[in-house]
């Protein structure tokens, strides 16, 4: 089922777009999960689409946030500035249960990931300064030509221009424990789109397998930004 709009753009425009009568998130980070509450979090669905659902487990003594996917898609959005030349590092964990055979992250059929967690910024009234960069746990390799520091390869997304997936992880290795990364976003964000940002407007993470009709899981643990070392 091809869906009527780019998720990518819709993804893109909640972290972007607030009711004009509320203030911008006052946090300089991401609420973090292991206070065990998603106050400050709000959820971004589509259109016709079962909802992938979220919730806190404990994880080791700590709360996490867990998906569960069944065919299904929605997004967990922060909304907020995130200065990029005080604080480009973006460090987070995450777990999966499976990833997806087969699923092609180059076509709209394919553009499933058990994992993904997102930095957008632009402005929601200037269509055209819109981005979003997905870091993705990939389903398998992926075939690209461009790559970011560390030999990170990243892709066009198969519905707009105006998104990018970079592979921080592909395949099935480490499938089943926490993984811990580390990007540059500022860094990120100059590779896939040419230009340097000074700041972005929000995060989210997603987990979903409707494109594709399958099913999994997947944890997060808290997002945090950083300066550089």
């Amino acid at each position: 089922m091809d869906r009527l709009r780019s998720l990518a753009l819709s993804l893109t425009l909640a972290l972007l777009t607030a009711a004009p009568s509320l203030p911008a998130a006052a946090e300089p980070q991401p609420p973090p999960f292991s206070r065990g509450s998603l106050v400050g979090w709000k959820t971004e669905t589509f259109e016709g689409r079962p909802q992938t659902k979220y919730s806190l487990v404990d994880d080791g003594g700590v709360q996490v946030l867990h998906a569960v996917c069944d065919d299904s898609v929605l997004g967990l959005v922060w909304r907020g500035r995130v200065d990029l030349t005080r604080t480009p590092i973006l460090s987070w964990r995450w777990k999966i249960q499976r990833v997806y055979p087969g699923a092609d992250p180059h076509t709209k059929a394919g553009d499933d990931f058990p994992a993904r967690v997102y930095v957008a910024l632009g402005t929601a009234w200037l269509p055209w300064t819109l981005r979003s960069l997905s870091y993705t746990w990939a389903n398998g390799p992926l075939a690209s030509g461009r790559h970011a520091a560390g030999g990170v390869p990243f892709i066009p997304s198969p519905y707009t221009d105006r998104a990018e997936l970079l592979a921080v992880r592909q395949g099935a290795a480490g499938v089943g424990q926490w993984q811990a990364e580390s990007r540059d976003v500022r860094a990120d964000l100059k590779a896939v789109f040419g230009d340097d940002y000074d700041h972005i407007d929000g995060v989210a993470v997603m987990t979903d397998c409707d494109d594709s009709h399958t099913h999994g899981q997947a944890w997060y643990g808290d997002l945090r930004f950083s300066a550089a070392p």
